[in-house]
């Protein structure tokens, strides 16, 4: 019976039985007062009866416990446990998806930034003002990185080759 009733909600027993009770009575009543009604009428009385009941019932609070709620975090890191670096990532991952706008990415011009940096802090050295001798500290290959114009983002390989190199600095 619940599953014929399951549209009008969590119904109990006792309350459709009460509505049909009603209804019966209301049928009572009308014939006592010389009122014919019909079957149909009857079954429709009853319907909205048990639609009023479980629109009733539906706005009762409920006593049962629900589910227990579970919240998460909503930009937790999950694979990337480091957040100060997420946003390099994300240029990285930006450039390497996109050919040939590697050169122009922000994230290039990061790497050439903090190589800059490094060498003028740690070394007293300029990219391009010494070009000879931060060629023989970074190495042919990442002193071409930095200074030359690179279509493609490099491998991971590779990128990590060069950001070791900066790195020892």
């Amino acid at each position: 019976m619940n599953d014929l009733l399951a549209p009008f909600g969590r119904l109990r027993p006792a309350t459709v039985i009460g509505v049909l009770a009603a209804a019966l009575a209301f049928w009572g009543f009308a014939r006592l007062s010389g009122v014919d009604l019909l079957l149909w009428q009857i079954a429709l009385l009853a319907l909205a009866g048990v639609a009023l009941s479980a629109i009733v019932a539906a706005l009762r609070p409920d006593t049962e416990d629900g589910d227990e709620l579970t919240t998460r975090r909503v930009n937790a890191p999950t694979w990337r446990p480091f957040i100060e670096v997420n946003r390099w990532e994300d240029q990285l991952i930006f450039a390497e998806a996109r050919p040939g706008a590697f050169e122009d990415s922000k994230a290039k011009l990061k790497i050439v930034e903090l190589a800059e940096e490094r060498l003028r802090l740690r070394r007293g050295l300029s990219l391009h003002g010494d070009p000879e001798q931060c060629r023989a500290l970074l190495g042919e290959p990442t002193y071409a990185f930095l200074t030359e114009p690179v279509a493609d983002c490099p491998t991971e390989r590779r990128l990590h080759e060069h950001l070791t190199r900066i790195e020892a600095l």
